[in-house]
């Protein structure tokens, strides 16, 4: 059986949830999970969600509505712009097949939940990812576990006691983590590496981004960071 230690959920939290845990499925296919926690039927119909036109603002300006955001809802702004920037790239991506919208992909339950009633203004996409994010964070208190639950749901991070064994939401949570750490993202065979996003300080310099303290002049030596 394997073991997330950096992403079990508490006893207290597992008692919730009264189905078994399974972590033995490492590496299997999403298959029809949700997306921003709700369960996504095979059926639905997500054509008929409207699609957004392109964004009004640029990547710049996106990110800086994420971080005044975060800070109204108390949430780390470097973690917060690290899921916008896996979701939509700062809204670049603003439709999902998945019926997800705008810069923090909500789908429309999801939106009304939190009282979007424009999904594809900007502005208010990113106060309902926020809104969601908050909740999420004083229900799992891991920012880890947050970011799955963003991904895969909130009902999968009880299923599986900890972060759910899905390819997406592994790699998920990885590229969460490498935008908080400032590591340049892995590419598809025979294509450049992605740049490192922007989100530690200069060289030397430690900053708290939500999951660790990270120091720019770490590096990879057989496989293992050091710091």
């Amino acid at each position: 059986m394997v073991s997330n230690h950096i992403g079990n959920i508490s006893p207290s939290q597992r008692a919730k949830n009264d189905k078994p845990i399974d972590t033995d499925l490492v590496g299997s296919v999403t298959g029809a999970i949700s997306h921003n926690g709700i369960i996504v039927p095979d059926k639905q119909d997500t054509e008929n969600v409207r699609q957004c036109g392109p964004s009004p603002l640029s990547a710049s300006e996106t990110k800086t509505l994420v971080v005044e955001s975060a800070r109204r809802h108390k949430v780390d702004e470097v973690f917060a712009t690290a899921i916008a920037w896996a979701e939509s790239g700062f809204d670049r991506i603003r439709n999902s097949e998945k019926g997800a919208r705008g810069p923090m992909q909500l789908i429309p339950a999801t939106a009304a939940q939190f009282g979007v009633r424009d999904v594809c203004d900007p502005a208010e996409n990113i106060e309902g990812g926020m809104k969601y994010l908050r909740v999420l964070l004083d229900e799992f208190q891991n920012p880890l576990l947050v970011a799955a639950a963003y991904n895969a749901g909130e009902r999968r991070i009880y299923e599986y006691g900890g972060i759910p064994p899905f390819r997406e939401t592994v790699g998920y949570v990885a590229k969460v983590v490498n935008y908080q750490l400032g590591l340049p993202m892995p590419a598809a065979k025979g294509k450049p590496s992605a740049g490192a996003p922007e989100a530690v300080a200069d060289a030397g310099e430690v900053r708290d981004v939500g999951v660790i303290a990270v120091k720019k002049t770490g590096r990879f030596v057989g496989g293992v960071m050091h710091f």
